[in-house]
């Protein structure tokens, strides 16, 4: 349910791996990777949010696309709709031409044959992709309600690969991210076993979980579980791999996000529903973890939905 924040420091051993693999290969290649992670699998064991310039087409062009209500919009179906879909059917790589014109290669991660998350590498230049031809690129902009001439300069900025070498990228990048899935999942377990191992650690999400909407902190918690705040401050770092304040701040961000999709509350209901007294600071938050106001959050999702 959470939504990519914006990225921080993280201590060592709360780094995600699936996020640091993206990277290098970016880094290496040239080529841009985003990872659609709609179940949030890269999330457990505790692990920290992906960045938010990895989880979604980011470059000029795909922005220049994205500036108009029919350019957004097709991009949600294309990407969301059907690539996802369609990845976790072929459950290999394989190359795609969006419905801007530029070719992907296109990928699920599986975690025990179940299709957790899709990743997208390209937002470059591939030899014979539909916007290599300016007419075709004119006619598109035009029918997305965008310049052509912008989408025409920012084409030329993007980084030129043949389809062949996108698609040993990819393959690359598949074996790579589904191995790390393997891991990842392993490591959920041991998450797990370590939460029944921590009694005080449970009780204190629990605590969380029930009455997040409250104004509530770690020596409430701590009261709760009979412990010393700084006691369990320690303890819930360790097991959980993040500390009591961002995980309380994480299920205060997440019931607003399903509030703002599912109800037409203003925002000083939405703040005060999720335990933040003041509409201003719930804003600052919301931003933090998310990258949007709240505001651009439910449009963007009434955007989704439509």
């Amino acid at each position: 349910m959470c939504a990519t924040a914006t990225r921080r420091p993280e201590p060592p051993g709360n780094v995600n791996l699936f996020q640091e693999m993206l990277e290098l290969i970016q880094d290496l290649s040239g080529v841009r990777t985003v990872i659609y992670d709609r179940t949030h699998f890269t999330e457990r064991a505790g692990r920290a949010e992906i960045d938010t310039a990895l989880s979604g087409h980011r470059s000029g062009f795909c922005r220049g696309v994205r500036v108009s209500r029919q350019g957004d919009r097709a991009c949600v179906a294309c990407d969301v709709d059907e690539m996802t879909v369609e990845a976790a059917k072929r459950r290999r790589p394989f190359l795609h031409d969006c419905h801007a014109g530029l070719r992907e290669v296109v990928f699920p991660v599986l975690y025990r044959a179940e299709h957790v998350a899709t990743v997208f590498c390209g937002q470059a230049a591939v030899d014979g992709c539909p916007a290599e031809n300016g007419a075709w690129l004119a006619r598109r902009a035009k029918k997305l309600g965008v310049p052509p001439q912008t989408l025409k300069r920012e084409y030329k900025r993007l980084p030129r690969v043949s389809a062949e070498r996108l698609l040993k990228i990819g393959e690359m990048l598949f074996g790579a991210l589904n191995y790390l899935a393997e891991q990842e999942g392993r490591a959920g377990i041991e998450r797990t076993l370590a939460l029944y191992r921590h009694p005080p650690v449970r009780s204190a999400i629990a605590f969380v979980d029930e009455r997040f909407g409250e104004p509530i902190g770690l020596s409430d918690a701590a009261r709760h579980c009979r412990v010393v705040p700084e006691h369990l401050s320690r303890l819930f770092h360790r097991v959980v791999g993040m500390t009591f304040s961002e995980y309380l701040t994480r299920r205060r961000i997440e019931c607003a996000q399903e509030l703002l999709r599912t109800t037409s509350l203003d925002m000083t209901s939405i703040a005060t529903q999720c335990g933040y007294a003041h509409q201003s600071y719930f804003g600052r938050k919301f931003k933090q973890s998310t990258g949007m106001t709240p505001l651009q959050y439910r449009a963007k999702g009434a955007l989704s939905t439509e």
